[in-house]
């Protein structure tokens, strides 16, 4: 059975979809023979020089990222050091008000509050980290519920902004694999638990 957002890929038509599509199905056909749904894909961004085809792949690589979080059907967990883009946040924002999905946001104690108001007033649960040891984990978990078998992470440092995609030559790991998406669930609870629940009302600010 097919996971949600890949059903989604399968049916957008979109030349974004399509290329989502071709690459998540490179694990799907080996030999001929269908395989597992399983993904391990490895995306890349930046140009050194200014070839445009290589920074469209980086835009549609993004885009790709952003089409499965939007097709998220029970919850997107992001643990990063800061969340400084605008796209990425109304991206957590649409999927948490359209698709009633729950999403939990950690992130490091920084001065980059941008959207972390945003957040709190769609009813976005958010903690702000500040440990000891500073908080640079860089990932993302949709749907990692119960058997993690519709699962999938998104590692990697890239910033999620159209405007700031293809400026550093970055790399996205992109896994289903349920070792993987275990091991970094475990984590996002374990940092999620690490400090007490700040309830913000949806017209508190964010300090």
């Amino acid at each position: 059975m097919s996971t949600e957002w890949l059903k989604a890929l399968r049916t957008g038509g979109s030349y974004v979809c399509g290329l989502a599509l071709k690459i998540f199905e490179i694990n799907l056909f080996k030999n001929g023979k269908q395989q597992d749904e399983s993904i391990n894909e490895i995306l890349l961004y930046g140009a050194e020089n200014e070839d445009r085809d290589i920074q469209q792949i980086g835009l549609n690589n993004l885009f790709c990222i952003y089409y499965v979080i939007l097709h998220a059907s029970r919850s997107v967990e992001v643990c990063v050091p800061s969340l400084a883009s605008d796209t990425l946040a109304k991206c957590l924002i649409s999927v948490h008000q359209k698709n009633k999905v729950k999403v939990r946001i950690t992130i490091h104690n920084s001065d980059n509050f941008d959207n972390l108001q945003l957040f709190a007033q769609s009813g976005i649960e958010i903690k702000i980290i500040n440990p000891t040891v500073p908080l640079e984990h860089e990932f993302l978990l949709i749907d990692a519920l119960d058997d993690f078998k519709d699962a999938v992470a998104v590692m990697g440092s890239l910033d999620y902004e159209t405007t700031q995609v293809n400026c550093n030559l970055d790399a996205t790991v992109l896994t289903s694999d349920i070792a993987v998406v275990t091991a970094l669930k475990r984590e996002f609870d374990r940092v999620w638990t690490s400090v007490p629940d700040i309830p913000y009302a949806k017209d508190d600010k964010v300090k």
